[in-house]
């Protein structure tokens, strides 16, 4: 392959809406997409980002240019997303492949496939999000189709979609990760002092307190995993949390479970590495992921982990890891138990597995090997 086969100019689009992030925060502030185009540009592409913002802009933002659509919409239009505007920035912009992320625009994607040059693929990122339902899920079975290939974690994913028919079974499925991480362990004993995290085990939670993370069937899980780890410890680090009355009102009813849960609330971003470094065990629950970024965290800083059986799961964690089915409160305190007797590696063997599968060099690595393939399939470059 030449070096210019190698190093296509990928336009990443962003039509999600942030309220009140001006254009020169926005690669920082969303590291999913800063992050990810940076890594792209570390893997020798020319990256150019085009994204929704309350102004417009063109900068150059490290090796990365961005440039910013303005929009006086809503967040989070799905469905009347301003597509004429980007699709037209985009063209501009001359690229061998287009990236847009979700798929929760099928309007806007259909409208990049129609305008694009035929020999530029447009390529959907799975960001966690289901299928639709009602006006939104008709759009995606009737205009997804138009994308030359999905990238997801895992491609079990994708059955749910194509058994709903918003995609084809023939659909081109590259397994690209769709996020990563920077941080790293720190000392533990350094790690327990500052963050005050105890048990026997410690087990450590980091997400929101929402449905879509199921805390509620995790903390039974936890509270029946008690009688058998009775100096267990679960530390709960989150910032969104709708469920926190009821996971209090679950404690209320059980002293010793009141007495082993700690609701530690936010946490600054670059402290969360003492909170993965003084754990002994990470514990996720949810039903469904796009890649479940706190699992892929904890696996940065040597943290094993007991998980929910979901493809993105089953895709992040380390080999040893225990599952169980998620809503299932008594597997899910078998697991708990599995896992703090476990002699499965953690520390530097974790980190080695995460550098070897899930670091930004890797994602970076499968994303332009993904836009490589669908070049070729359409007969670009």
């Amino acid at each position: 392959m030449s070096a210019e086969a190698a190093s296509p100019h990928v336009v990443l689009v962003n039509l999600a809406l942030v309220p009140g992030l001006r254009a020169g925060e926005l690669l920082a502030r969303l590291p999913g997409l800063g992050r990810f185009a940076a890594s792209l540009a570390e893997a020798g592409a020319r990256v150019s980002v085009v994204a929704r913002s309350h102004e417009d802009a063109d900068l150059t933002v490290g090796g990365v240019r961005l440039v910013t659509v303005s929009d006086g919409e809503g967040p989070f239009a799905p469905l009347r997303s301003p597509a004429r505007r980007v699709v037209a920035r985009v063209r501009e912009l001359g690229p061998d492949v287009v990236h847009l992320g979700g798929f929760l625009f099928p309007v806007p994607t259909a409208t990049l496939r129609a305008a694009l040059p035929r020999r530029v693929p447009l390529v959907l990122q799975h960001h966690g999000e289901p299928p639709g339902s009602g006006r939104l899920g008709f759009l995606q079975r009737l205009l997804l189709r138009t994308a030359d290939a999905v990238l997801v974690t895992s491609r079990l994913i994708v059955d749910e979609w194509v058994r709903g028919g918003y995609l084809a079974p023939e659909t081109h499925v590259e397994e690209v990760l769709e996020a990563s991480t920077d941080l790293r362990p720190v000392d533990r004993a350094a790690a327990r002092a500052a963050t005050g995290i105890d048990g026997d085990p410690a087990i450590l939670w980091v997400g929101r307190l929402h449905p879509r993370k199921d805390p509620v069937n995790a903390l039974r899980a936890f509270e029946a995993a008690l009688e058998r780890l009775p100096r267990a410890r679960l530390h709960l680090v989150y910032r969104e949390a709708p469920l926190l009355t009821e996971l209090k009102e679950l404690c209320a009813r059980n002293p010793a479970l009141a007495r082993a849960v700690r609701f530690v609330g936010e946490v600054p971003h670059e402290e969360l590495p003492a909170w993965y470094s003084g754990a002994d065990l990470f514990l996720t629950s949810s039903p469904s992921e796009g890649s479940n970024w706190a699992l892929i965290e904890a696996t940065a800083c040597g943290l094993p982990a007991a998980c929910s059986d979901i493809p993105a799961n089953r895709r992040v964690a380390t080999p040893g890891s225990s599952f169980f089915a998620p809503g299932e409160p008594p597997q899910g305190a078998d697991a708990l138990v599995r896992a703090s007797h476990a002699t499965a590696p953690r520390g530097e063997a974790i980190r080695e597995h995460f550098e070897r599968r899930l670091s930004w060099s890797v994602v970076a690595r499968e994303a332009v090997g993904a836009y490589t393939r669908a070049i070729a399939r359409r007969g670009g470059r």
